[in-house]
């Protein structure tokens, strides 16, 4: 991993070393080291290394060709360099690095170079054939990459600090405030007007100061793979996952795995232990942190996590995430800002907590089980599978697996087709945003962009000629894009994120292959539980889905009842004209009451308060004041 940054002037002016020093210098205490730099006439490029993998000691900061053509600066790991570097004729690639290996592909390969590359990365890459700037992450989006475009330069940087959020020339972005409040995917939006995230699976290009959006992997995988038994699938998805573990587990610096009580994160350290000792039995295994929440029950993933401690015999670090330690009040950002919503005042605290429980010995990378549940069938959502029959004019089969699974959930076959039929139409005739889903306190204004993002998003025409699981798995797939931790930095440290499950090929492949292969009736994650039975404890493999957590969060508001009530009678969002305050009060008073159908958006609207009065230094000043402005 890196830490990438530069700016690319207009044609004329020339970038200086005081402007890339200013980029660079609130991301430096996160790097392992001293950043390189290249300064090029108009163009100015960064990088800081972050050593976390063994192949990450190659790298160097930004690299140029051997004639001076192309100029690069990479964050992350190619998995596939030794493919790579057999197709373009590259001797030894063990000895070369990753950024030297990608570079040759663009002078192979151009543009299409991106799609060959399989592994977590981002880069920026600078043609000076055609005077175009290339930025790119992978098809995941496993490493952050920000920009700002305009007129004059076009900006980047691995982190938001690069970009010195706490000036007071900043705007917020009412485009993602009515995204984050109204629930909806954020995309590219960041909280500051301008600012942008690059797409995951995306390239963008500046040629002669326009920028361009272009797509080198698409989640709506078209391809199928067709076995004739469950063992070959069953094999094919274990090969799949120990080479997606063992990419991210291999030599390097310390790697922390999160094991929680499910069977994701299990599985995932489960296998990494196979790979280490099945050639040498004692040989050294991951340390592991587990988050747990013993206040109910249903919630509570100790018992789940101990077996699996107890059967490799290490028991980690454990930390307790209690919902009901949220104290609904603003960050104190004297010594830093969260710069994305979802910090409170123990938010800091949380993280002094995990740093003193779990980074004894300078963890560099988190191993992460997000996205198991969407790849791989965690919901037993049979409506993609039966409304793919229907569409086909299989009715027969859409009778069977229809009666199948009316029989798991003890409802009426007439009743589950006719859910079918109301799945399929609004799939592909009105996918579009309801009105009727928005909060009520939500301004009209606010309320007319979310509609307006989502509609574009959902656009009939592009689903048209698409099976059902498959625009029902890309779905699931954007929607993990916004989940992702690393998208919501830390203060005290930034760890590398790696995250098995969202492996290029075996995702390539989970998206291609029969929908009953992945979710059988009364059997969810089908594929997952049959192949991994030798790996993961039969308790956390045969385990119930964990518990969906309401009553926490409810039981959290009702507790702090008072302070939220403050906390909106003096709102910045109601002031800021991004909310109306009174109806926002009400709701809140119905959550109070037991009603649950706002308290998600109920919580988002708290954390955009708390987010902006910790850019404010904790006050509730008025829109107008000095800081980040509220009103466009």
């Amino acid at each position: 991993m890196s830490i990438l940054y530069g700016v690319l002037k207009e044609h004329g002016i020339a970038a200086t070393a005081s402007e890339l020093q200013r980029l660079g210098a609130d991301m430096q205490r996160y790097a392992t080291g001293a950043g390189l730099v290249i300064l090029d006439g108009r163009l100015g490029m960064g990088v800081q290394p972050y050593l976390s993998h063994m192949r990450s000691t190659f790298e160097r900061g930004p690299v140029k060709s051997p004639q001076g053509r192309y100029v690069l600066s990479f964050d992350g790991r190619l998995d596939n360099y030794e493919s790579l570097a057999e197709e373009l004729r590259v001797k030894h690639p063990e000895t070369l690095s990753d950024s030297q290996i990608a570079l040759a592909a663009f002078a192979r390969w151009g543009e299409a170079c991106f799609s060959r590359f399989v592994g977590d990365w981002a880069l920026a890459l600078w043609s000076e054939t055609d005077q175009s700037l290339y930025l790119s992450r992978d098809h995941a989006g496993a490493r952050s990459l920000y920009y700002r475009h305009t007129q004059c330069e076009t900006v980047w940087g691995t982190y938001l600090e690069a970009f010195h959020l706490t000036d007071d020339t900043l705007q917020l972005s009412h485009d993602y405030a009515a995204c984050y409040m109204a629930g909806r995917q954020v995309g590219d939006l960041t909280p500051f007007e301008g600012i942008y995230s690059v797409p995951p699976a995306h390239f963008l290009k500046v040629h002669k100061g326009v920028l361009s959006r272009h797509q080198h992997w698409n989640s709506t995988v078209m391809t199928t793979v067709q076995y004739r038994t469950d063992t070959e699938y069953e094999e094919h998805f274990l090969a799949l996952f120990r080479n997606s573990v063992e990419r991210r587990s291999g030599p390097g610096e310390p790697i922390l795995a999160q094991l929680s009580g499910g069977m994701d994160s299990t599985a995932i350290v489960c296998m990494s232990d196979f790979l280490r000792r099945r050639k040498y039995p004692n040989a050294e295994i991951l340390d592991t942190v587990s988050f747990y929440d013993d206040s109910e029950a249903s919630l509570n993933e100790r018992p789940y996590f101990s077996i699996t401690e107890a059967r490799r015999g290490k028991v980690g670090a454990h930390v307790n995430t209690a919902f009901s330690q949220r104290t609904f009040e603003p960050h104190d950002g004297s010594g830093g800002v969260y710069l994305m919503p979802g910090a409170d005042s123990f938010s800091i605290e949380q993280e002094r907590r995990l740093h003193s429980a779990a980074w004894k010995r300078d963890y560099r990378s988190v191993l992460s089980g997000i996205g198991g549940d969407e790849v791989l069938g965690g919901v037993p959502d049979p409506l993609p599978e039966l409304a793919g029959h229907l569409l086909s004019g299989n009715v027969s089969q859409l009778l069977r697996r229809s009666l199948a699974w009316s029989l798991v959930d003890r409802s009426p076959l007439v009743g589950m087709l006719w859910r079918t039929v109301r799945y399929t139409g609004g799939l592909y005739l009105n996918p579009g945003p309801k009105e009727i889903d928005l909060p009520p306190w939500l301004s009209q204004s606010l309320r007319e962009r979310a509609l307006r993002i989502e509609s574009v998003k959902a656009m009939v025409p592009a689903r048209i000629g698409i099976a059902p699981h498959r625009i029902d798995n890309s779905s699931a797939w954007w929607f993990v894009m916004e989940t992702l931790p690393h998208l919501f930095p830390q203060l005290l440290v930034r760890p590398e994120y790696r995250y098995p499950f969202l492996d290029k090929d075996l995702v390539s492949f989970l998206f291609s292959v029969p929908r009953e292969q992945i979710l059988r009736p009364g059997r969810r994650r089908s594929l997952m539980r049959r192949a991994l039975i030798n790996i993961v404890p039969h308790e956390v493999l045969e385990r119930r889905r964990k518990a969906f957590q309401l009553r926490a969060p409810l039981h959290a508001v009702q507790q702090a009842s008072e302070v939220l009530e403050g906390l909106f009678a003096n709102s910045m969002i109601a002031d800021a004209g991004l909310v109306d305050g009174d109806k926002l009060r009400h709701s809140l008073r119905q959550t109070v009451e037991g009603d649950p159908k706002w308290w998600h958006l109920i919580l988002r609207a708290t954390a955009f308060e708390l987010w902006l009065r910790s850019m404010r230094g904790g006050s509730g000043e008025r829109a107008g004041d000095a800081g980040l402005r509220l009103i466009a």
